[in-house]
């Protein structure tokens, strides 16, 4: 069964840029698949893993181009191009691209759902967005945990 890709352009989320290419609403909600430009952390101002975990969703991530550190449990991963690490649901995860050049990730969610809440928050967007927050959405919809900075 081919999937229709997602009609949506690119959308920023903070100093990263994004896209939909495969949305939940084309799969039954099953999966979705979103492309990410991550920038290095020196946007940030520090290398913050941004450690969380999703109880209701598993992420696949792919990297097609740069690396950066990957925190999956307690164990730190040097990923470069062409590795994929899965993140079953309930895992601790998160990462921070160190190599000093933005890194292109493929990510995908199973079930779908996270790349809605990405969209609706997008910050290149006038004005204040819809509903709670996105911590506050993806720990109602998707038993989200965030650990503070």
């Amino acid at each position: 069964m081919a999937e229709r890709q997602a009609s949506g352009g690119w959308f920023a989320d903070g100093p990263d840029r994004a896209r939909i290419l495969v949305s939940g609403e084309a799969t039954g909600g099953v999966w979705s698949l979103m492309e990410w430009e991550i920038a290095p952390f020196e946007v940030l101002g520090a290398p913050d893993l941004g450690p969380h975990r999703h109880h209701r969703c598993e992420e696949t991530f792919i990297v097609r181009a740069g690396f950066l550190d990957f925190l999956l449990g307690e164990t730190l991963f040097h990923l470069e191009a062409g590795d994929t690490i899965r993140v079953p649901a309930g895992v601790r995860h998160g990462f921070a691209n160190v190599s000093g050049a933005p890194v292109e990730l493929l990510v995908s969610f199973h079930p779908a759902g996270l790349e809605t809440l990405f969209e609706a928050y997008r910050t290149d967007r006038a004005g204040a967005p819809p509903g709670d927050g996105f911590i506050a959405d993806a720990t109602r919809l998707f038993a989200s945990e965030y650990e503070a900075a």
